[in-house]
């Protein structure tokens, strides 16, 4: 978690594969494994937790693993995967809806990116996470921009 536990280190991240452009808006989500689960969810969603970068062309992703048996998501014990970028250009995006992950529960989102190839990317994200100084002016954009 240290190599993106700043927004300096974040956008050095982005910036080392192209994906950091004029407007950025950098934050943590979680994969869904109430609606990412099984073998397929596995296979074709390889992650915990995403770093994304949504910018003016499209939202680009740096996977996030968590070593051992994850029961849940804990992004301190999270580890980066500079190999594992994935870009989704404005053009490949269907929908984004985002959403209270429960009803008593506005602290804490439930994203869904569709694209145009098929892909869904089921998500959480928290308003707030102690250990990610950005997380909530980011993520709170990151909403704004989709009402």
């Amino acid at each position: 978690m240290e190599e993106f536990d700043t927004i300096e280190k974040a956008i050095e991240l982005f910036k080392g594969v192209g994906g950091y452009k004029n407007n950025n808006n950098i934050f943590v989500a979680y994969k869904d494994m109430q609606k990412s689960s099984g073998v397929v969810g596995g296979m074709e969603y390889p992650f915990e937790g995403l770093l994304i970068n949504q910018t003016e062309d499209g939202i680009g992703m740096f996977y996030l693993k968590q070593p051992g048996l994850v029961l849940t998501q804990n992004i301190n014990k999270m580890i980066l995967q500079k190999d594992k970028y994935v870009f989704i250009s404005n053009n490949n995006i269907k929908n984004i809806v985002i959403k209270n992950y429960a009803i008593f529960n506005s602290k804490v989102k439930r994203i869904t990116i569709d694209t145009n190839d098929g892909k869904s990317y089921k998500l959480f994200a928290k308003l707030n996470e102690k250990t990610i100084p950005y997380q909530n002016l980011n993520f709170t954009r990151f909403i704004e921009s989709q009402k």
